[in-house]
């Protein structure tokens, strides 16, 4: 073996650089040839009077000869690398030509002393070697190749994707742990430590512009692989905090933080499920976005070709307003919804059906109306009445209890006792705790001569109280002709799309967003849902062998059993 080095020169650009590979002599029918074992790129770490050195040590580890003298560290560390990378590439080429019934198969066996690789820079490579054959599946490699990325970008960002999925993070650490404590450079064939970061980024910025295509490619591939059809669609929104001021993003907005961080900016996601929790289309808005504005963007993407079946649209009570509700209706779409407010009437029709299971148990019944082109749902649940009923105690003693403390406040010295005053803290606490306080009445007591406040008195109006937080609940549809159990079978798939944002936030590192820039970070959270195709094309298949386990447990599982010494070994 010896390292042969070639002058090339880039066709696109004009750039000239030096190419250097690793080939060996053999003979063929025809004399010697010579045959390529490997690229080792356009750089290699060491003086070039040491690559004849680093060429013979490489093929002692191979053929598992000892060397009659010791190496010096810089050429056994580069020796014990591409020694593995000629062992994964041939075992590769093996592979292929037994799938293909070559009669030529048996010319590529190569005797390979795999133990005389030494055992040094352990690196993960069970869970980067499964989310590789899913990315294959969905034929992802393929794809990127068509949309115009060189073999470069391609590694890259099956590297992103991969990494988001295994060992979520920001960028920075992917990078570091692709280079440092990943095996996925060897399932590759691509040494990331001869890239940079900026490149991770660039790679970012091509899947971002590709997103549509991308999302139509996924959703074909994976109705295809699985041989499901889609006949219901789930739109809901979340949002994720940004740190930082972010001024750079025009989509960094405050708005309402559903993790409880409305003092930093945010921004929102959209997400289009059907019923097998696989993701169809997403997009990424502006943090202060009003929910209901999104859904006809939304749906039009979903359904491009008005020959394609409409599926039903399942909604929460955030995006169900009326308004949408009437553009459903007139563009022919079938939909199922919590209602934003109460029935026409409670007067429900026959008795009230058990559905759902004993961890979630509903009585559910049709109500009685006039309308012709929608029913309404009566939905008693157990599990939201009891949940109902603890949020209820909890905003009663919050509010309770500032009320005991103004009324305190009126004996002190010092306290502010101004009627006028009194009445509009009142006012303020009402506003603070909505939620509850238009259970209660109210009065302020003045003094005789009416400038202060004495008392404050309340009590609680227990109609209202009643009929606050109950876990009773309405749901909307224009399907007419099915019953109680079905259509609330068919909401309740509503709560997959709540388990995949919760998914993305604890396990994939949808939060924080650390970027300032837009294309920052909506790259950062496009990787993310590449990221989360690649698992439910995993978990998919495991539930369908009755493998229930949570992305986070298998990814221990792989991470543990799944490990290679300095690189992959064969």
């Amino acid at each position: 073996m010896y390292i042969k080095q070639s002058f090339k020169t880039d066709r696109k650009t004009g750039t000239s650089y030096f190419a250097y590979h690793l080939v060996e002599s053999v003979r063929t029918d025809k004399g010697p040839r010579q045959r390529v074992l490997l690229y080792m790129g356009s750089t290699i770490d060491l003086a070039i009077q040491e690559h004849k050195a680093l060429a013979e040590r490489i093929e002692a580890i191979i053929t598992g000869q000892p060397s009659l003298f010791p190496s010096t560290p810089a050429v056994e560390r580069l020796a014990q690398m591409y020694a593995s990378q000629v062992i994964n590439r041939l075992s590769d080429n093996i592979e292929d030509k037994n799938n293909s019934n070559s009669d030529d198969a048996e010319d590529l066996f190569v005797t390979i002393n795999a133990n005389s690789l030494e055992y040094s820079d352990p690196r993960s490579v069970g869970t980067e070697h499964v989310l590789l054959e899913m990315a294959k599946q969905l034929d992802l490699p393929k794809k990127l190749h068509e949309l115009g990325l060189s073999k470069t970008d391609v590694s890259l960002a099956l590297g992103s994707i991969i990494a988001r999925a295994a060992a979520p993070n920001s960028e920075r650490a992917t990078y570091d742990w692709l280079c440092n404590k990943s095996g996925l450079s060897e399932l590759l064939d691509f040494d990331f430590s001869k890239s940079s970061l900026d490149k991770l980024y660039q790679v970012s910025d091509k899947l971002l512009s590709n997103k549509t295509a991308l999302e139509s490619h996924l959703e074909c591939k994976e109705q295809e692989y699985h041989g499901f059809k889609s006949t219901i669609a789930l739109y809901d929104l979340t949002n994720t905090y940004m740190e930082g001021q972010a001024n750079a993003n025009p989509k960094a907005k405050h708005g309402f933080s559903k993790e409880k961080r409305s003092d930093c900016p945010l921004v929102t996601m959209g997400l289009v499920m059907n019923e097998h929790g696989f993701l169809n289309r997403t997009s990424i808005l502006p943090g202060n976005i009003s929910e209901p504005k999104t859904l006809e963007d939304m749906i039009k993407n979903l359904t491009p070709q008005p020959s394609l079946e409409k599926p039903i649209i399942i909604l929460d009570a955030g995006i169900s307003t009326d308004t949408n509700l009437a553009w459903l209706r007139e563009n022919k779409y079938k939909y199922i919804v919590s209602a934003r407010k109460g029935a026409p009437c409670t007067e429900i029709e026959g008795a009230l059906v058990h559905v759902g299971d004993r961890n979630n148990l509903v009585k559910a019944a049709i109500i009685k109306t006039d309308c012709y082109d929608e029913k309404w749902l009566y939905c008693e649940s157990e599990a939201k009445a009891s949940v109902a009923d603890k949020m209820k105690q909890s905003f009663r003693s919050r509010f309770e209890d500032s009320l005991n403390r103004l009324n305190e406040s009126l004996k002190k010295p010092r306290g502010r006792k101004k009627h006028l005053t009194v009445v509009e803290r009142i006012g303020r606490l009402k506003e603070k705790h909505k939620n509850i306080s238009a259970c209660y009445e109210i009065n302020v007591i003045a003094s005789e001569d009416g400038l202060n406040a004495t008392l404050v008195d309340w009590k609680v109006i227990r109609e209202k109280m009643d009929e606050k937080l109950t876990g009773k609940y309405f749901l909307r549809t224009n399907i007419l002709e099915t019953d109680p159990k079905t259509l609330w079978q068919l909401y309740n798939t509503l709560r997959g799309i709540e388990d995949s944002f919760r998914f993305m936030k604890s396990s994939l590192g949808l939060r924080p967003v650390y970027h300032q820039k837009e294309k920052r970070v909506d790259g950062h959270l496009w990787i993310t849902i590449l990221a989360y195709h690649l698992i439910k094309q995993c978990l998919y298949q495991l539930n369908k062998d009755e493998i229930n386990n949570h992305w986070q447990t298998i990814r221990e599982i792989l991470s543990n059993r799944g490990f290679c010494k300095t690189h992959v070994s064969h």
